[in-house]
């Protein structure tokens, strides 16, 4: 267990020394590539509601993405509250507000449950070939996640896509791995 407590913080520190690096036109840039192959997959166009995620500055941009489509599928965004995760409906920029971890997260009344949502976009730390996950540490994905079977993507640039990362049972797959230049697929293992 010390092992892989070692390796995930390697990965973190790795994967944080790269973002260093990267100016805001190459974040944004890079983001766009990521969003353009992601609203091509059959999982995106089929999904009616779409559970994405407004990013931290160094994490793959979607706010592009939600004002693009909220008008026409669902967009939900998460709301943490302790340590659960929560989705509720996007409703526009100005019905935001910061939440714990100064994400933006929407003002809104209206939980969707899980069984509502169609497909999940999720962000990461690091990724891997076999479509596994590693998140910031505190398990909020991992928990909302656990018993569901729905359609999940994660998102990340390709430095955060690795051959393997340490993954325990309780730690969800992605059907879906895109970066800016691959799409690791769960199913062509």
């Amino acid at each position: 267990m010390h092992i892989m407590i070692r390796n995930k913080q390697f990965i973190r520190e790795k994967v944080a020394e790269r973002k260093k690096y990267l100016s805001g036109k190459t974040i944004a840039d890079l983001s766009r590539k990521i969003g353009d192959r992601l609203v091509q997959t059959d999982a995106f166009q089929k999904a009616k509601c779409i559970a994405l995620y407004y990013a931290m500055e160094d994490e793959v941009q979607t706010s592009g993405l939600i004002e693009e489509w909220f008008a026409t599928k669902k967009i939900v965004l998460p709301v943490i509250s302790g340590e659960t995760i929560d989705f509720f409906t996007y409703t526009g920029k100005n019905n935001l507000m910061k939440g714990i971890w100064g994400i933006s997260e929407p003002v809104s009344t209206e939980l969707i449950s899980p069984e509502d949502i169609d497909l999940f976009i999720i962000p990461g730390i690091a990724f891997d070939h076999k479509c596994n996950r590693m998140g910031r540490g505190k398990g909020y994905y991992d928990r909302y996640l656990a018993g569901i079977n729905k359609p999940t993507i994660g998102l990340c640039f390709d430095f955060q896509l690795f051959e393997q990362i340490p993954a325990e049972i309780h730690d969800k797959k992605m059907m879906l791995v895109i970066t800016e230049n691959a799409t690791v697929s769960l199913h062509h293992q």
